[in-house]
């Protein structure tokens, strides 16, 4: 079908948006194309730091698996541009605030300019805290160590696999998601000792070595990513070394743009595993801050491309529902004064 019929409006800072979306990843991108289906307006502000930069590949994308996350965010913000509505930012955001006299919300970007919006979507995502203290773990973030067995491990089951410690009964899922997937083998690395631990988190120790995963509490030195489908090499304070296809492991997540909630005064929570997440509430993300709603990573504990786009979408509903609600009921309150003075 041939792209929409454009609408006759300049998206500058002048102009006052449906919405202003902070984040330009799956599920910023969703919500902006989610309000251009019904010509709403939105302003997308990006710095272009993506979680998933040293991801080589996005996957369980219905249609476009195993395709490039960046190559994924172009076609979609290619078929934004077509309805006209949306204006990408190219800058972070130095703040926001909530114009309460006026009912409306401000960004000020980083270079100063002042934004309005009628509603806000933070799709700010969040930031993996590689606190390890493992030289070479943040180098194979991304190519040999996962965060996310759905999203990347299986191109490497020929080969035995890992989970970096084991602080919490979690540890064992990761494990039988990689004993599902066909690892010849699965080592729990300690670097140093796995004590002490809770008897809930012991138990479950004790039911992966049931299973045949191995331990092995030798201080990591170095972790060290080898060719494409040679996976990584985990080399040991004593000298000695071995191979992997590729190693679990969940860091701590902190939300990305932490000052904006907090000018906005939504509200931070913490996500039950040292980390931190905006309070969102279901059906469509909607956070504290009345017209302020949450979408993608920084609001839900499973993290995913494609969760982040069904979170975009409700929002982009959530906003326009939002707005024609508040549009009927300015014109009942009309037609109730019109009923009362006639």
């Amino acid at each position: 079908m041939p792209p929409p019929t454009l609408p006759n409006v300049t998206l500058t800072s002048n102009f006052l948006f449906d919405a202003l979306i902070i984040g330009a990843g799956p599920a910023g991108l969703s919500a902006a194309l989610t309000l251009s289906r019904v010509r709403g307006t939105s302003a997308v502000f990006s710095n272009n730091t993506f979680r998933n930069a040293k991801g080589h590949r996005a996957h369980y994308v219905l249609s476009r698996d195993h395709q490039p996350a960046p190559e994924l965010r172009r076609i979609g913000r290619e078929e934004i541009e077509r309805y006209g509505t949306t204006r990408f930012v190219e800058r972070g955001v130095a703040r926001a605030r909530r114009d309460e006299v006026a009912g409306l919300f401000e960004v000020e970007d980083e270079r100063g300019e002042m934004w309005r919006g009628r509603k806000v979507v933070l799709a700010t995502g969040v930031a993996d805290a590689m606190e390890t203290g493992i030289e070479g773990y943040e180098e194979c973030w991304g190519g040999g160590i996962h965060q996310c067995l759905f999203c990347d491990g299986i191109e490497m089951s020929d080969l035995p696999a890992g989970v970096l410690g084991f602080e919490s009964p979690m540890q064992l899922h990761s494990i039988g998601l990689i004993l599902k997937m066909g690892c010849p083998g699965v080592t729990v690395f300690g670097n140093g000792s796995l004590e002490p631990m809770d008897d809930e988190t012991r138990r479950a120790l004790q039911v992966a070595k049931r299973r045949g995963a191995k331990v092995d509490e030798r201080r990591i030195a170095r972790f060290v990513q080898l060719g494409e489908r040679e996976g990584m090499e985990i080399r040991f304070e004593d000298g000695s070394s071995t191979r992997v296809g590729f190693v679990a492991h969940k860091p701590v997540t902190r939300v990305n743009g932490r000052h904006i909630a907090d000018g906005l005064g939504v509200e931070v929570v913490a996500d039950g595993m040292g980390g931190d997440m905006l309070r969102r509430s279901e059906p469509f993300g909607g956070s504290n801050v009345k017209g302020v709603f949450v979408a993608g990573d920084a609001g839900v504990l499973m993290k995913s491309f494609v969760s982040a786009m069904s979170q975009g979408v409700a929002a982009g509903a959530g906003v326009a529902n939002t707005l024609v609600g508040e549009e009927h009921q300015r014109v009942g309150q009309e037609v109730e004064d019109l009923e009362r003075s006639g």
